[in-house]
């Protein structure tokens, strides 16, 4: 039986495809790379999902969010398993930590007991570095999108492809349910904008909370607890500068990413249990060749000199205890 190996596999696709990046933006640039094979089609993208939604870039922005996060929902979902099953080998590896003092065996057989489990203990940052291009991007893309200003309207018109229904739906409207979408928020209670920026900081602590922590200690724990707090804050205040596009951008996809949570690790407050299993682990080498030598082909092992040694004493004995009797 032919032995499968996703986690190399995973790996060689992802360095084919790191060396295919890095080829394009040596030959045309980062800036042009960038702008052709991420902004221009991100800005035209938002534009048809605005001019099919009703005219509403609020509903662009969410539909938008919702098709990026399930085109990626199979890197985010092994990136969601890698982080349960790191969770589940923390006890095997706090014992590594202790027994092992010298700290090259202690990265052996760490990275030992991660092999033998199949996790990858850099599997959990693919979507992570995924999302920055792409918040950068409709950043970008929110700002010229909107063209608040002339300027910025004759500046859009160079990203937009020359598509009918493109053109004709151009200008677009920035006010979604009373929120101006091309503004940052300002401190006033009577500002709308302010109400996305609040959204950011409780979506933000939302997927926190249901994100499983992958601690080696109790410093790290303490770290990561504290980090549950001050991401909201820190997101928050970011939110004040951004336009609330993108903050309605980070929200939406801050609930998608609860909602990936709780089907992965389930949710134990409210009893639920997870709807998606942990993945098989690849089992290593050694035990494969072990395995497959004790099949029905095997020759049968022979008995141990001390257990021939044993019967051949017990059946003398036998005999002896006849001849008393007889």
């Amino acid at each position: 039986m032919t032995r499968r190996v996703p986690q190399r596999t995973g790996i060689g696709i992802a360095l084919i495809a790191g060396v295919a990046l890095i080829f394009v933006i040596a030959t045309f640039g980062f800036t042009t790379t960038f702008t052709v094979g991420l902004l221009d089609p991100m800005i035209n993208l938002l534009v048809i999902l605005n001019h099919a939604l009703w005219g509403s870039f609020g509903l662009a922005v969410i539909a938008f969010t919702i098709l990026v996060r399930f085109v990626t929902f199979p890197l985010t979902l092994r990136q969601l398993q890698q982080t349960r099953a790191m969770q589940a080998l923390q006890p095997r590896v706090q014992e590594i930590q202790k027994k092992f003092t010298d700290p090259k065996r202690r990265q052996e057989e760490m990275m030992k007991a991660y092999r033998e489990a199949g996790v990858n203990p850099l599997g959990c940052l693919g979507p992570l570095v995924l999302q920055f291009p792409v918040l950068i991007a409709l950043f970008y893309a929110i700002r010229q999108t909107l063209a608040i200003s002339p300027e910025a309207l004759d500046n859009l018109s160079g990203h937009l492809y020359s598509w009918s229904y493109i053109q004709s739906a151009i200008p677009l409207e920035e006010s979604f349910i009373g929120i101006n979408l091309a503004e940052g928020a300002s401190i006033n209670v009577l500002n709308l904008n302010l109400l996305v920026v609040v959204l950011v900081g409780f979506s933000t602590w939302a997927q926190s909370k249901t994100t499983v922590m992958v601690a080696t200690d109790e410093r790290a724990r303490t770290q990561q607890q504290m980090m549950q707090w001050m991401l909201p804050i820190m997101f928050m205040f970011f939110g004040l500068s951004f336009p609330s596009g993108v903050s309605l951008y980070w929200v939406v996809t801050s609930f998608v990413s609860v909602g990936f949570n709780v089907v992965t690790y389930g949710f134990p407050a409210l009893n639920i249990p997870p709807l998606i299993g942990p993945p098989t682990p690849t089992p290593p080498v050694e035990a494969a060749i072990v395995e497959s030598s004790e099949g029905t082909d095997a020759p049968r092992r022979r008995p141990s000199r001390e257990l021939r040694t044993s019967a051949h004493g017990s059946r003398r004995s036998k005999r002896k205890n006849r001849r008393r009797r007889a």
